[in-house]
């Protein structure tokens, strides 16, 4: 991420990782398995630094909840655009929500709470596609992520939930561009302006 003397936007953080993630995503599919390129320890130090600012800001609950909107908006968009149908999106999410809900078994998992969330954007556009859903469709989102975080800890559960998000939009934005980096670059360039 560029450095950003003024507060970073929320939608300019999430469309960062969507990109850096699909681009790690293409990367790792160019390597053979025995040659994967190494974890991106810049892009988690972008955002940590981005959730300090808004935590030194008093500002951490809002802009992360916009941030994770944004993860989840666009996640649900490149389902849909892969996926063909709502009742696709719908069955995609029922199948890797039981997954993740099966192999996320630690103390204080992210990926429930994601699924949760995303079912709630994936819901809010199946009823109102032609815009944002108000008030009812933040407190769908807003319950269940600001109940995931934890006095003293915000700024880490915050970024898990970030990470998990953009994980999994960027692996469907990397599987829909067929993992061209080229594809994935002029795609973001279009959403950035």
């Amino acid at each position: 991420m560029p450095e950003i003397t003024a507060r970073p936007e929320p939608r300019t953080v999430a469309l960062f990782l969507i990109r850096q993630t699909a681009l790690d995503e293409a990367a790792r599919h160019a390597q053979r398995p025995d040659n994967q390129p190494a974890p991106n320890w810049e892009m988690h130090h972008d955002l940590t630094a981005a959730l300090g600012d808004w935590h030194a800001r008093g500002t951490l609950r809002e802009d992360s909840l916009l941030l994770t909107e944004w993860l989840a908006t666009e996640l649900c968009a490149f389902l849909l655009h892969r996926l063909g149908t709502q009742t696709q999106v719908e069955r995609w999410l029922r199948d890797f929500g039981d997954e993740v809900c099966r192999t996320q078994q630690h103390a204080h998992p992210a990926g429930p709470t994601a699924i949760e969330i995303l079912s709630a954007v994936t819901g809010n556009a199946a009823d109102r596609p032609e815009g944002p859903g108000g008030a009812e469709h933040v407190v769908r989102i807003a319950t269940p992520y600001l109940h995931y975080l934890r006095a003293d800890h915000e700024v880490e559960d915050a970024r898990e939930v970030a990470l998990t998000f953009a994980l999994w939009a960027g692996s469907q934005l990397a599987a829909l561009m067929h993992n061209d980096p080229d594809r994935i670059t002029a795609c973001m360039d279009a959403r950035d302006s």
